[in-house]
């Protein structure tokens, strides 16, 4: 068994649902037009109250409230449509995991602040094209859902060798299956046609030193990302996310991105704030299984 051949094999159960892949072609496309995107839009009810609570928030900051998907779209922009579409589908796709495996709202708040850090560092890093490194930062962790939804008896031995932390959870996975999960989630970004770029991030955030030259710097980006985001939690000090030995950060990775550790404690106030928003807007209804 091979990443790619696990994700084709529950490529129909982890299908994006039609209204987002139809919305995804038309925000992709440089000739369709706002209208055409409002009218895929309204045609989920769900999907059009998280956009206006979106553009109602204090991520957008606008002066009057937001009535209609009409005057959404160009506050929000395609970018931030994009994220909020993929985020809720991808959410929602895998909320039947039962809870002795995962704690859905914690994973999700987890992949959320990942993305919103991402985001962040980027902007630090002056790579203004940052937008596709939240979707990056929702996803990294995807093709543990994958394992979870499709091989859960043979996860169990994962968790079983890898109680003592991440490195020792991703290493158990290579050592059972061949391959971790950011290979897996890659094989998924794939099948969901989302651009190159984020499936390399992805592919690569556990070593980012692997990743092709081109690709390097992302997937650094969004290995500091997901260290940092296991400290956007109720009751963990921030103090801990400067501390390189505590968050398991690898010092390439720092090298690489030319970030001083001074930044630090200013992205993860922002991101904490702007987390717990984003997630209370794209989060499902999860039904919690035992």
């Amino acid at each position: 068994m091979t990443a790619q051949s696990l994700a084709r094999e529950v490529k129909t159960l982890v299908s994006l649902p039609e209204v987002t892949s139809r919305l995804m072609q038309l925000l992709e496309s440089p000739d369709s037009s706002n209208g055409a995107i409002g009218e895929v839009i309204v045609s989920d009810p769900a999907l059009t109250a998280r956009l206006l609570k979106l553009a109602n928030s204090a991520f957008t900051g606008a002066p009057y409230k937001i009535e209609t998907v009409s005057r959404a779209i160009p506050l929000l922009g395609r970018a931030a449509i994009r994220d909020l579409a993929l985020a809720t589908s991808v959410a929602s796709t895998f909320r039947g995991i039962p809870r002795r495996w995962v704690d859905m709202e914690r994973f999700w708040l987890n992949s959320v602040a990942c993305g919103v850090i991402a985001r962040s560092l980027a902007f630090r890093c002056r790579i203004f094209e940052n937008e596709p490194l939240f979707v990056a930062g929702l996803l990294h962790k995807v093709g543990r859902l994958v394992f979870y939804s499709c091989r859960a008896n043979e996860y169990r031995r994962v968790l079983e060798l890898g109680s003592r932390g991440e490195d020792a959870i991703n290493e158990a996975e290579q050592r059972i299956f061949g391959f971790t999960h950011a290979e897996l989630g890659a094989e998924l970004i794939q099948i969901w046609k989302l651009p190159e770029r984020l499936q390399m991030a992805v592919a690569h955030y556990l070593a980012p030193n692997k990743a092709p030259p081109e690709h390097r710097k992302n997937a650094a980006l969004i290995h500091v990302a997901s260290a940092l985001a296991t400290y956007i939690e109720p009751g963990i000090d921030l103090s801990d996310a400067v501390d390189t030995e505590k968050t398991g950060v690898d010092k390439g990775a720092w090298e690489l991105l030319g970030l001083s550790l001074e930044t630090v404690p200013g992205i993860m106030q922002d991101a904490w704030i702007q987390s717990f928003e984003i997630f209370e807007i794209v989060k499902p209804s999860f039904a919690v299984i035992h």
